[in-house]
């Protein structure tokens, strides 16, 4: 029983140290983790496009390469864009940061997907944000 809970204090030692670690590199990198993101971080990683048309599911694959390249896949997949300039923003920050990975026409591809994937998924909040702006 000692040596589990002696286990189980370093493996919580070591995950806290960790966890500090992270969000010093974070802020050196100039941002901090939001529990929004997090969140978003945490759920489905993946979309399921088997009734996309098919060049929809080509972007997919550009776009599930491109992103999970810097963050995790979950991240788009989960937010809360939906509005064409909402991802054109998102994309761009992207696109802006040091050694980013995508060129403009794999940023194009991207704009296309999440765009057509707001509209369909996204639907409900897509509809409500797009009212709301009006």
């Amino acid at each position: 029983m000692k040596s589990t809970v002696a286990v189980v204090m370093t493996l919580g030692t070591i995950f806290a140290a960790t966890m500090g670690v992270m969000q010093a590199q974070e802020k050196r990198r100039g941002y901090t983790t939001d529990p929004r993101i997090t969140a978003y971080d945490r759920g489905p990683a993946k979309i399921n496009v088997s009734k996309y048309p098919p060049e929809m599911k080509e972007a997919y694959k550009v776009f599930a390469n491109r992103c999970a390249a810097c963050h995790t896949l979950a991240r788009p997949v989960n937010c809360e864009y939906v509005l064409d300039e909402e991802w054109q923003r998102y994309i761009r920050q992207m696109m802006d940061k040091g050694g980013s990975l995508i060129s403009p026409e794999e940023a194009k591809s991207i704009f296309e997907f999440v765009t057509y994937d707001s509209r369909t998924r996204k639907k409900e909040l897509y509809e409500k944000k797009l009212a709301a702006s009006k």
